[in-house]
């Protein structure tokens, strides 16, 4: 054989005749990985173990047992992509057919087969499944820059809305705060002098309003500096477990008051995470903040983490908080990171503090989604790519993807035709 490097993917050859299966293996087996079997349960076995590195099945239609077109249709479910060759007899030739017009396989091939045709049916069959498995890549990848535009979109519409609220509630809370630092004074004036009879009421009322109206101001102006970002600087070093540890000492009498359930599991492999350390831990204040918030007594919050591969191979952190709280049918989820959101059974809730954590998330590069778990609970998944060099994705970047990914694509379909 010409070649002297082995073909990424492997090869399934299923078929009773031990002397076949060995024959196959003898003249194939320099070039490629070759996996045998002598019935139709042993080769499913295979599939299952190898996954989609195989990339070719080659099975014979009778056999003991199951037949190879049965073996065909439950190595479909198994991998889609899996290019399926039918061997047959010229008795089988109906059933061969009938294989490849109900899409059950790629092609037949007669018995006794040519090594020098089987092996040009194999170099086109594993590169088709190559132009297969690369189609589907790029349509995850598109898929995640979708993902990443709407994102982006969301974060430019609450920079012009945030730049809005600041302007105007700004002027309106000024109003508020000078009539209450006056309303002690006016008091005082109204009654002659006269002390009333519980001054420290009149005290506490200012003390908790300023105190409101400084906590308004203070998330406007975060919302607006975060949204106005293009970016963040990742240069701090973090431990995730060390930020948790953090947030649970913080919260712990809240915790405690509330009876709620916390349980940690984070991948003891995560490697300390570079991030913008201000902004990370603020946003999980917020994510305690608000699962506080929603949780009744008694309720269970579970966070877990751990590195997973992105649609176009890349690791990221993935981090999900899943809680047994209440959530009422008729409130969707994804409204969650919703500013002016207020779920129907919590009607003082507000959605600010996760709009916050929607878009730091973003810009670290990542992003953030909610769903309803069954029988009853709410899932919040963050994820965000390691590397910190990459940026969030621009309107731009976007459609520059999208084009290279149709330019390639359609080369390879050239190129298998």
């Amino acid at each position: 054989m010409s070649n002297t490097l082995l073909s990424p993917y492997h090869i399934l050859y299923v078929d009773d005749e031990e002397k076949a299966l060995h024959y196959f293996k003898e003249i194939f087996g320099d070039e490629y990985t070759i996996h045998i079997a002598n019935n139709a349960m042993d080769g499913y076995r295979i599939l299952q173990e190898q996954g989609t590195q195989i990339g070719l099945l080659l099975t014979d239609q009778r056999m003991p047992g199951a037949s190879g077109v049965e073996l065909m249709e439950h190595a479909r479910k198994l991998n889609p992509n899996l290019v399926r060759i039918l061997v047959t007899a010229y008795t089988d030739y109906d059933a061969a057919v009938e294989a490849v017009n109900s899409g059950r396989c790629f092609r037949y091939m007669h018995k006794p087969w040519e090594p020098e045709e089987v092996g040009g049916v194999i170099k086109h069959a594993l590169d088709y499944y190559h132009t297969l498995v690369e189609r589907e890549q790029l349509l995850v990848e598109k898929a995640d820059t979708v993902r990443h535009t709407l994102s982006t979109d969301k974060v430019a519409g609450l920079g012009t809305m945030a730049e809005g609220l600041n302007h105007h509630l700004r002027n309106a809370l000024t109003v508020v705060r000078a009539f209450i630092d006056l309303a002690p004074m006016k008091l005082m004036e109204e009654i002659g002098g006269a002390h009333p009879r519980d001054p420290s009421f009149w005290l506490d009322v200012q003390h908790q309003a300023q105190s409101q109206l400084e906590r308004i101001q203070t998330l406007l102006s975060s919302l607006a500096d975060a949204s106005h970002a293009k970016r963040l600087e990742r240069n701090d070093e973090v431990n995730l477990n060390n930020v948790l540890e953090e947030m649970i000492n913080v919260f712990s009498d809240q915790l405690h008051a509330k009876n709620l359930h916390l349980d940690i599991e984070i991948d003891p492999r995560l490697p300390p995470v570079l991030v913008h350390g201000g902004k990370f831990r603020h946003m999980w204040r917020l994510l305690f903040m608000e699962e506080i918030t929603h949780l009744s007594p008694g309720d269970s919050l579970q966070i877990s983490a751990k590195i997973k591969r992105d649609g176009a191979g890349k690791p990221q952190l993935v981090m999900y908080l899943r809680d047994t709280g209440a959530w009422e049918g008729k409130d969707n989820p994804a409204n969650l990171f919703d500013p002016f959101f207020t779920r129907s059974c919590k009607p003082n809730d507000f959605g600010v503090n996760m709009t916050a954590c929607y878009v730091t998330m973003h810009l670290h590069g990542g992003t953030s989604e909610a769903r309803l778990l069954e029988p009853r609970g709410l899932e919040i998944k963050l994820s965000m790519p390691l590397d910190p060099s990459i940026e969030p994705l621009t309107e731009t970047d976007f459609f520059r993807q999208l084009r290279s990914h149709e330019q390639r694509w359609k080369q390879r379909e050239e190129m298998a035709a």
